[in-house]
């Protein structure tokens, strides 16, 4: 009886973060094939940005009123966005900024909710592990995002196009994610100030984070491990 509880919870309440970061992960893997694959790919990398947003947002565990309008929220900023892949607006300033404004709100948010639960974790699993990565891809999102907005607002705020004539948004990611992980290349470089102090607090956070997660992780472990021995 007892058995067949414990098998009972865990099929529903299955590892947390595993969802999450398979699309996390498939999304970032099809960027550069967007230009390729037409408007069907277009299509599914948008797709895939909102549902990554209602899969964070489910983790979030709200009360229905709150989690219905985050998912309202979520799908405006989809439908905006389909609306602009598909071409049936210009792409203009206002429409663009929303769109990115939401998910890059969506994204931060979550980077920090799940950062706040692996704080406060009592036992490392391999779901924490995934819980720390996708953090660390979120942050790379989230930053793309802000990146995003600037050069919106002004596109010569970088050396070079964030966003390429065909529409991808490759170059964005790429600037993020060798800014996290503080490769600087040098071939994207900020030009105004507004990009110049978000270049400075990603790179910062690039190395503040995986220093603070792997010390989370080697610390949880040893007082679990000291806790099973005594």
């Amino acid at each position: 009886m007892i058995e067949n509880s414990l098998f009972m919870n865990r099929s529903v309440s299955p590892p947390q973060y595993t969802h999450l970061l398979s699309v996390i992960v498939l999304r970032l893997l099809i960027v550069p094939f967007v230009g390729w694959g037409g408007m069907l790919s277009e299509i599914l990398a948008s797709f895939l940005f909102f549902y990554m947003t209602i899969l964070i947002i489910q983790s979030y565990r709200l009360p229905r009123s709150l989690f219905m309008l985050f998912v309202a929220i979520s799908s405006i900023g989809f439908v905006l966005d389909m609306i602009l892949t598909l071409g049936w607006v210009p792409m203009t300033v206002p429409p663009t900024l929303i769109v990115q404004v939401i998910y890059s709100l969506s994204f931060g948010s979550a980077a920090w909710l799940i950062l706040q639960r692996l704080l406060q974790t009592s036992r490392v699993t391999m779901d924490t592990v995934k819980g720390g990565i996708c953090v660390y891809l979120l942050l790379g999102y989230t930053w793309s995002l802000l990146y995003g907005i600037v050069y919106t607002l002004d596109p010569n705020a970088f050396s070079s196009a964030l966003v390429t004539e065909e529409g991808s948004y490759l170059n964005m990611l790429y600037f993020s994610f060798i800014t996290l992980t503080t490769l600087g290349f040098g071939d994207i470089v900020p030009v105004n100030e507004v990009a110049s102090v978000l270049t400075i607090l990603e790179a910062l956070v690039g190395q503040i984070y995986p220093a603070v997660f792997m010390a989370l992780l080697v610390s949880t472990y040893l007082a679990h491990r000291h806790l099973s021995e005594t």
